[in-house]
């Protein structure tokens, strides 16, 4: 099975002090010079202490901008969110962001600015479950797997790695880097934004029991699935972890760190519990109205940062409107349901069967992760990661309804499951009121539609987050956009209006 599909099928290798040292050095981001400001400093308003926000009013405080940072929420960090409770025995799973490729040289910029370890994982030779079709299939590495499926000759032999180095893998290498101004060109719009990831499927010539198999895992986990997201959307996201990419992280400790350290040097520059219900803005100045202990708050400035989710976006009022292309991505962008359920349980059983503890499924609950491959202890953590309707079904449920659902279908993959359970909790980003989904993604034809008018600049408004990058989803993206935007802010020309400040 190939390094994308699996991903996340991955255990600690070796030890961190031995390893630490190897840590690839964040070359992008390390040849990025500090902003220097010239001229007076501005006032910013960033809105949003996520990763994209902190960043943005990190670079811009060092470079000598006042900077405010208004937040909704009573905690940094937005969509990172690392799970400590109800856990035993330092326990923790991740509800938001955790992976850290070594290409993501803005995550690891920062990781080595705040001197936060890094928890290597490698491909495991474990073997992995699928369930398909009623069929619980055990995948080892290197060994062939005798399909209880209906495929024809040609795609019987192969695995399915192979089935997706057939179909999926020669497009990937003609798609050209998608971080790279002007991407997407007319040609990948015109092919592979019109139609549906599993339309792409079929065209490439998969057959009907080979598109089941590959659909499994992140392509129906991507937005509202396989049959939904833009087939350019998925490739996009496919290309990103092609990109030589050598090594996985995670940060010990938890990912919460990342956004924690960033704050630490923000300190009362962050107005928590303060969301922000009004932006106006003008040829001079923006202004934004922000509720902070039930008070009604107008804070006015030269530059605003953008940082939240459209999906929340566009719930607050705008005067004047942003332009009509600006709004339509605005109103419709989608964001992904997400759910997530875990499981604590008394030991890591899967390991002593010679499984991962990770499975791709066309059950409801779709895929199960172990989230717990490095803890030195004997209990574990099984989460079950569902998107689209699914998610939406399972949010529907009350907390303990959903755990005992998703501990039910667990028992198909996991029979010996419900004797190790001991607690668990679930998460789903709908319910958030300042997310309202977990990332951004595309139907067919809104990359084309909206992607040109996301990150856009509206005069003195500017735009990060996820959801404004090339690789949505990321902390990478997150931690991209703020710096990108903190440069566009601070090598704006000298303006006649100097802020009120704030």
């Amino acid at each position: 099975m190939n390094h994308w599909i699996d991903r996340r099928q991955l255990l600690r290798q070796g030890v961190y002090a031995a390893v630490a040292a190897a840590v690839p050095r964040s070359v992008g981001a390390a040849n990025q010079p500090r902003l220097e400001r010239r001229g007076p400093a501005k006032t910013v308003i960033v809105i949003g202490a996520g990763l994209a926000g902190l960043a943005a009013a990190y670079e811009l405080t060092q470079a000598g901008h006042h900077v405010t940072v208004l937040e909704a929420r009573r905690r940094a960090g937005g969509r990172v969110y690392t799970l400590r409770e109800p856990f035993s025995d330092g326990l923790y799973a991740e509800a938001g962001g955790m992976h850290v490729y070594d290409t993501h040289d803005w995550t690891l910029a920062y990781i080595k600015l705040f001197d936060l370890p890094l928890e290597p994982l490698s491909p495991s030779k474990l073997g992995s479950l699928l369930y398909v079709q009623g069929h619980r299939i055990e995948t080892r590495p290197g060994l062939k797997v005798d399909w209880p499926l209906d495929l024809p000759p040609d795609e019987r032999g192969l695995s399915r790695g192979g089935m997706w180095a057939r179909y999926v893998g020669p497009v990937v290498k003609d798609l050209g880097d998608p971080a790279s101004p002007g991407w997407p060109p007319e040609t990948l719009l015109s092919q592979y934004d019109s139609m549906t990831f599993t339309e792409f499927l079929r065209r490439q010539g998969a057959s009907p029991e080979a598109v089941r198999l590959l659909r499994l895992g992140y392509p129906d986990l991507l937005g509202d699935g396989a049959d939904r997201s833009s087939a350019l959307d998925l490739l996009r996201e496919v290309a990103h972890t092609r990109q030589a990419v050598k090594q996985l992280y995670t940060i010990r400790g938890g990912a919460d760190r990342l956004p924690n350290a960033l704050a630490s040097r923000l300190a009362d520059r962050i107005h928590y519990g303060a969301p922000v219900v009004r932006i106006e803005h003008g040829p001079q100045r923006a202004r934004v109205v922000c509720v902070e202990r039930g008070q009604a708050m107008a804070l006015t400035a030269d530059h605003l940062i953008c940082t939240v989710p459209f999906s929340v976006l566009r719930r607050i009022d705008v005067s004047p409107p942003f332009p009509p292309d600006k709004q339509r991505a605005i109103d419709e962008l989608p964001y992904a349901s997400v759910a997530r359920v875990y499981l604590q349980t008394r030991t890591r059983f899967w390991l002593n069967a010679g499984l991962t503890g990770e499975a791709f499924t066309d059950l409801a609950m779709m895929s199960v992760y172990d989230r717990t491959p490095s803890h030195a202890g004997p209990r574990g953590i099984l989460e079950s990661y569902m998107g689209g309707e699914h998610a939406r079904w399972t949010t529907a449920l009350r907390e303990p309804e959903r755990i005992g659902w998703v501990l039910r279908q667990m028992e198909t993959l996991y029979p010996a499951i419900r004797a190790e359970v001991e607690r668990g909790t679930s998460i789903s980003w709908d319910e958030d009121e300042w997310a309202r989904g977990a990332y951004a993604w595309f139907r067919p034809g809104q990359m084309r539609a909206l992607l040109p008018h996301i990150a856009r600049p509206e005069g003195r408004v500017h735009f990060a987050g996820e959801h404004t990058s090339a690789w949505p989803g990321w902390m990478q993206s997150a931690l991209e956009s703020g710096r990108r935007a903190a440069q566009e802010v601070n090598d704006a020309g000298s303006e006649d209006y100097a802020g009120t400040g704030v």
